[in-house]
């Protein structure tokens, strides 16, 4: 398990599907998380672990994809983060977030997840360069990212399609390097908030 300041982050595991199952019909959580809303099919619980645990591995779905529940202190999961997309020439791979329960919204949680993979990448996995992307109108993740380190590296023009509008694609990207320079005190050492469940 990997502990950060606010969460905590766990594989995860097939008893989280019914909460999964919750956030993936829910439009508003949706519509932030994908810009799609409403969504043209629901997620029953046997397609949706098809679609998360397809290789037979807790916390490992589709295409080399990699997903970790996020916990609070008290262990309530209140949303999932993880990568997929890895280059490993480029030791580059690609992150999500999703903040399922509306409760823990705007409240640093995110980031404070997004900050613990990230940390974890950098050092265990040794990836140079880590990214993840936003439509132009989800400000609130874009500062949730920005605070982490992420910056802003480009725009896709009108390349999302929300409520009837093409809005732009941004991009954001973080450099093993800058992170570090960011946080020097992560730069030696062990890994730092890893426990043993």
């Amino acid at each position: 398990m990997l502990q950060g300041k606010k969460t905590s982050l766990r594989p995860l595991e097939e008893t989280d599907l019914e909460v999964l199952q919750a956030w993936y019909n829910d439009q508003e959580v949706n519509f932030w998380a994908n810009a799609a809303w409403p969504l043209s099919t629901m997620f029953n619980k046997d397609a949706l672990a098809e679609r998360i645990f397809q290789s037979g591995e807790a916390g490992a779905g589709l295409k080399d994809e990699y997903r970790y529940a996020i916990l609070t202190d008290d262990k309530k999961m209140i949303g999932y983060t993880g990568f997929r997309q890895m280059n490993i020439p480029a030791r580059s791979a690609t992150l999500f977030i999703t903040i399922g329960d509306k409760a823990y919204w705007s409240r640093g949680y995110g980031s404070d997840a997004l900050f613990t993979l990230a940390q974890y990448l950098f050092r265990q996995w040794n990836f140079y360069r880590l990214q993840l992307d936003t439509w132009d109108g989800n400000v609130r993740a874009l500062k949730a990212y920005q605070k982490v380190g992420f910056r802003i590296e480009g725009r896709l023009r009108e390349a999302r399609y929300v409520l009837g509008q093409y809005r732009d694609a941004v991009l954001l990207g973080m450099l093993q390097k800058d992170f570090f320079a960011d946080h020097p005190d992560l730069a030696a050492g062990g890994i730092p908030g890893e426990q043993n469940s």
